[in-house]
């Protein structure tokens, strides 16, 4: 075990200088810290890292001192001895010494399930491992627009940009085009990636329309999906995506369910009024569209 925590600053030469905030990223895996570091220097990123070993004063102590660090992207299982309330300790003190920090959890799904306070916790978000590449940029610059935000609110002279990517929807499977509704939904989330690359900056797409669109898009496809896909699909904050999903449990639009081969496991799915909610929109739009298609 190293003496000193690794602390390694990633900087593009012959970039300009940005104005989002830099990442400090905390992760034991070497392998899934290398991974990140490239995976956010790549687009520019300011990076510094630290495996956690030296546990939670030390990590403290290591944010106190990282000024310009207002990400902090962290495996709470890193920490010698990692507990669920030394995680929620660790959140609270952190977040009390630098209000303005966004503060991203990763980790295995069931060390999750694990962290019972994980829905009361004030994080910007919550990534399960692996990671995928797309879910931790989108992560990262969601939780830099908040962070600029928070630190000028009323000021226009910080903008935080997404990287370049393709505008193109994807093609369904073959199966998926079959289905009118399922087509349409796809539509719908193709309309959202254009909106979110065009206009980047300010646009925002809309988190309670997401999940209920992933939750049709799942029973027509028999999958099951959890929470933290669910959260994930939102594109917002997971205490935002976890706040919205109580609304539609209590409006009777989504229900649970345990996993019969496993009860530890629990999906959510639309309930009979959610689903006849949600298609009535999808084929509201349907219609639409074949009566603008319809020759006059």
């Amino acid at each position: 075990m190293n003496s000193q925590p690794v602390d390694i600053s990633v900087r593009l030469s012959g970039t300009s200088p940005r104005s989002d905030a830099a990442v400090l990223l905390i992760d034991a895996n070497a392998a899934s810290l290398e991974f990140m570091v490239r995976a956010l220097s790549q687009r520019g990123t300011q990076v510094s890292t630290s495996d956690g070993s030296l546990g939670l004063e030390a990590t403290l102590d290591l944010l106190r001192g990282q000024l310009d660090a207002g990400i902090l992207v962290i495996d709470p299982t890193s920490f010698a001895g990692h507990t669920s309330s030394q995680t929620a300790e660790f959140v609270q003190r952190a977040a009390t010494m630098r209000p303005d920090l966004q503060i991203i959890l990763i980790a295995e799904p069931a060390e999750f399930s694990r962290i019972s306070d994980t829905q009361a916790l004030e994080v910007a978000d919550l990534l399960p491992k692996p990671l995928a590449r797309g879910t931790l940029v989108r992560a990262v610059f969601e939780a830099q627009r908040r962070h600029a935000s928070s630190r000028d609110p009323l000021g226009e002279a910080v903008v935080v940009r997404m990287p370049d990517r393709p505008g193109l929807p994807r093609r369904l499977p073959t199966r998926e085009a079959a289905n009118p509704d399922l087509r349409t939904l796809q539509l719908l989330a193709d309309i959202d990636e254009f909106r979110c690359s065009a206009l980047v900056d300010v646009f925002e797409t809309d988190a309670t329309w997401s999940m209920l669109s992933e939750l049709l898009r799942a029973q027509l496809l028999r999958r099951h999906i959890s929470v933290t896909s669910l959260c994930l699909a939102s594109r917002s904050p997971v205490t935002t995506a976890l706040r919205r999903i109580e609304r539609l449990q209590g409006a009777g639009l989504v229900t649970f369910n345990h996993d019969p081969k496993d009860r530890r496991r629990k999906y959510i799915e639309l309930t009979a009024t959610g689903t006849a909610r949600v298609t009535e929109v999808i084929r509201g739009v349907s219609r639409r569209l074949a009566d603008d298609a319809a020759p006059p």
